[in-house]
């Protein structure tokens, strides 16, 4: 009996504590006004920080128009020019760098931009967490789907980066248009800073080692030269004391090898040393030609070097590399063919350098200058409303639950 008692008094109890439905909405009716208050406060205060803190997303798709770096002539002959965009080991060491803080500000500086407007936010951008990875996406040809539907899967270095998608969120239109050309601006031209960093630091050495190996096979050129020319006069001594010795070559028959060629009559071997003399000859020609052309390369690669140790801008160093071929030719005669080769070479490179990095590499797409926020305002009065809907319940309904236990707490 008395058990009974005991859990009919905990029953009692339970049910004093439980809330009703219709206690719990009279208590909502009877704080109406605080709940009606709190919501349109919350939906003003929604719509004003939708409207003072609007943010407008601004979209661009950057193509490359090539294969980058550009191809060497030697390969364009052989018909060799690999696929357009960059190879994707490239691309990674080309986006770590645009990803640095460092090589942003050389950018900034050299192209005197620190007083435009968003440029503070986008070096905040950089130094993130996520970087310029989350408004900076590579476009590749073959997607994974793309890749799965293909019969055969793409050849090496077929799937490169062919293209940038850019996406910058800005307080105006005009600023995320603007940002976002900024950004694919920068990116092409951290690029080709990079590329051309590589080139002409090693090209001068590349190009004196050339020069010495050059001048190696001048000196062995020129040894087999006068050995030649010793056995020429031995050999036409030979002749002029047997001048029937040719007559006798006729009816014989010689196997010309390294081992045997001594049974060649004299008068034929005079004729082979002769030719292999003249051969010589144009070799040694053609190897002081050509360690001529790279000493005038070599001219000019010391003083592109300069104008890339006096910029941090890839464009700039790009567009300067006509006046260095101006200065290093200034007092080289141009009539000479062989001087004239050489400044049509570098003539025709630094075209098909501008070609590709500043024309063909371009926005296809955008940049858009977006006409709707990223936040749409209806959006925002619904989110806001539930949002100040559901804090006014709480607020009630805690102060409901405070008047009912401020006594107990009080004891």
């Amino acid at each position: 009996m008395k058990k009974q008692e005991e859990f009919t008094q905990q029953n009692a109890e339970h049910d004093e504590n439980l809330i009703s439905l219709t206690d719990l909405l009279s208590t909502l009716w009877r704080a109406r006004r605080l709940i009606i208050g709190v919501t349109v406060a919350s939906i003003a205060l929604g719509v004003g920080s939708t409207l003072y803190l609007a943010k407008y997303k601004s979209e661009g798709v950057l193509q490359f128009g090539g294969p980058i770096p550009l191809q060497t002539e030697k390969r364009a002959k052989d018909g060799k020019e690999g696929p357009p965009g960059i190879v994707l080991s490239d691309y990674k060491r080309y986006s770590a760098a645009f990803g640095s803080r460092g090589r942003f500000d050389d950018f900034v500086n050299a192209a005197k931009l620190n007083d435009s407007p968003g440029i503070s936010k986008l070096r905040g951008t950089i130094t993130s967490e996520k970087g310029l990875n989350s408004i900076i996406e590579p476009i590749f040809p073959f997607t994974k789907l793309d890749a799965k539907e293909l019969m055969e899967q793409p050849k090496e270095n077929s799937n490169n980066v062919i293209g940038l998608r850019i996406d910058y969120d800005a307080s105006t239109p005009e600023e995320a248009q603007r940002t976002v050309a900024l950004l694919g601006r920068y990116t092409v031209d951290t690029i080709v800073y990079l590329i051309y960093t590589d080139a002409l630091r090693f090209k001068h050495l590349e190009i004196t080692a050339k020069i010495t190996k050059l001048d190696n096979d001048i000196i062995a050129s020129k040894q087999k030269l006068a050995e030649y020319g010793r056995r020429i006069n031995d050999l036409r001594h030979i002749v002029a004391r047997y001048p029937k010795a040719d007559a006798q070559a006729a009816s014989q028959v010689v196997t010309v090898t390294d081992e045997n060629s001594r049974y060649l009559s004299p008068v034929t071997q005079l004729m082979t040393t002769e030719i292999e003399a003249s051969t010589t000859e144009e070799a040694i020609y053609q190897a002081k030609r050509e360690q001529q052309q790279y000493l005038l390369l070599r001219d000019y690669y010391d003083l592109a070097k300069a104008q890339l140790d006096a910029n941090k801008s890839g464009e700039a160093v790009l567009r300067a590399l006509e006046a260095s071929k101006e200065r290093a030719f200034k007092s080289k005669d141009l009539n000479d063919e062989l001087v004239k080769e050489v400044y049509n070479k570098i003539t025709v490179d630094n075209q098909n350098s501008i070609n590709l990095y500043l024309e063909k590499s371009r926005f296809i797409a955008g940049p858009s200058l977006p006409e709707n926020r990223t936040t749409r305002l209806s959006t925002a009065v619904v989110a806001s409303a539930l949002l100040g809907f559901f804090l006014a319940c709480l607020i009630a309904l805690s102060l409901q639950w405070w008047s009912v236990n401020r006594a107990r707490f009080s004891d």
